[in-house]
């Protein structure tokens, strides 16, 4: 089965293994409280062994890992907590409005980045 990886920025605390809410649309810095089909993150990979990359125990030859790097060292975001989130599925998501975001529908921690 495939899966989607993304980073999610957030003030709330999660557990690995948490389903994140659904996110709210955001219109120039105001929420709109209209919900969206799922949690927005950043893209960062659709590779299905992506912890084995992250981990090191599988050696990544794809700029996925590159990717990663970059937005987790960007301080572009709100949220003093930082997720890499996942879903079981190909399907489930879609495309943001801003660079790289997407709305994953039933997002689950699977890190805690910081």
């Amino acid at each position: 089965m495939s899966k989607i990886y993304g980073l999610r920025w957030d003030d709330r605390e999660f557990e690995i293994g948490e389903e994140l809410p659904k996110s709210n649309r955001w219109d120039d810095g105001v929420d709109t409280g209209e919900e969206l089909n799922g949690t927005c993150a950043i893209f960062v990979s659709s590779e299905s062994d992506f912890l084995d990359y992250l981990d090191g125990i599988e050696e990544a030859d794809f700029g996925e890992l590159d990717k990663y790097n970059k937005w987790v060292e960007k301080d572009c975001y709100d949220g003093s907590r930082l997720y890499l989130v996942e879903i079981e599925s190909s399907w489930g998501w879609e495309w943001g409005e801003d660079e790289g975001e997407i709305v994953m529908n039933g997002a689950e921690v699977v890190r805690r980045i910081r």
